[in-house]
């Protein structure tokens, strides 16, 4: 009888094109490009897609065609946080050593809009702790974070229509 795949490991088989997924849509979004731009929108909603489409298919094929709010939600959170080192670590690639002055342009750029909301001169003075936070490493992992919380809250509704209970008529 062969056993069925762990919720950690159908999350991290599934995880690895979910990353890649989240890599295109960042390597998408360093272009200067409108209609690229505009392109990852559309990746969005395509992921958003994908984890429903991944979500069935691990309750279908590795589940018994069962799915719990509570493991579907699990599912979800561990898809994202997987997907997410594979992103974090293709940002870090990019900040570091494809593009190095990205971060920097980037604190500029806000520091621009800062001053055009009229802000005084010693609120913008956050330059230092700006900085630290954009450097290539704390910014990867920032964005670990962040894909992971927003796979938890996606998860919070995608779980909602995930779940399939067993029926009561079954053994």
């Amino acid at each position: 009888m062969e056993q069925q795949p762990t919720l950690f490991k159908s999350a991290m088989k599934y995880g690895i094109p979910m990353g890649g997924v989240f890599s295109v849509n960042f390597i998408l979004s360093t272009f200067k490009s409108p209609f690229i731009n505009f392109l990852t929108y559309f990746i969005v909603f395509f992921c958003i897609y994908l984890t429903y489409r991944i979500t069935c298919k691990f309750r279908d094929e590795h589940n018994n065609g069962e799915l719990s709010y509570g493991k579907g939600w699990a599912f979800i959170v561990l898809l994202f946080f997987f997907a997410a080192i594979i992103s974090s670590v293709v940002k870090y690639i990019y900040f570091q050593f494809i593009n190095p002055d990205y971060l920097a342009e980037l604190l500029n750029l806000t520091l621009l809009q800062l001053e055009k909301l009229s802000i005084s001169e010693e609120e913008i003075n956050i330059n230092d702790s700006l900085e630290a936070i954009l450097s290539p490493i704390n910014y990867s992992l920032q964005y670990l974070w962040i894909n992971t919380m927003l796979g938890a809250l996606l998860g919070v509704i995608m779980a909602a229509f995930t779940k399939k209970e067993k029926s009561i008529f079954e053994d």
